[in-house]
């Protein structure tokens, strides 16, 4: 049967293990830690990137579609213009035929 102080010893090198195994796993904890927080680092910095990227791609379609939207304009604008005047020149044609229906009888009327 082992002594009291080989039983003691037994015991101070199974705390002593327990103690390495600690600090062994606060270094690794550590350790891990920082490469959590390097990796998350990377991510936001890449997340921040194609951000970035989607954000200008937006902006270039978005005038894009500003500059066909702007053309259409135009165009209407332009349509818009001559119904305008095509309205006036049949106004001034139906006035005319008008005028004309209204002197015809009045000039071949006896006087």
């Amino acid at each position: 049967m082992p002594t009291v102080e080989e039983r003691i010893s037994a015991v101070e090198a199974k705390v002593d293990a327990i103690t390495d195994l600690r600090t062994e796993m606060v270094r690794l904890f550590t350790e891990l830690r920082t490469d959590m927080n390097r990796q998350f680092s990377d991510v936001r910095a890449d997340m921040n990137r194609q951000f970035a990227e989607f954000r200008s791609d937006m902006d270039r379609r978005f005038t894009e579609v500003d500059r066909r939207l702007s053309a259409a304009d135009r165009r209407i604008e332009i349509l818009d213009q001559r119904m305008e005047r095509h309205f006036m020149w049949m106004v001034g044609i139906q006035f005319s035929v008008l005028l004309a229906v209204i002197v015809a009888p009045i000039r071949l009327s006896p006087r």
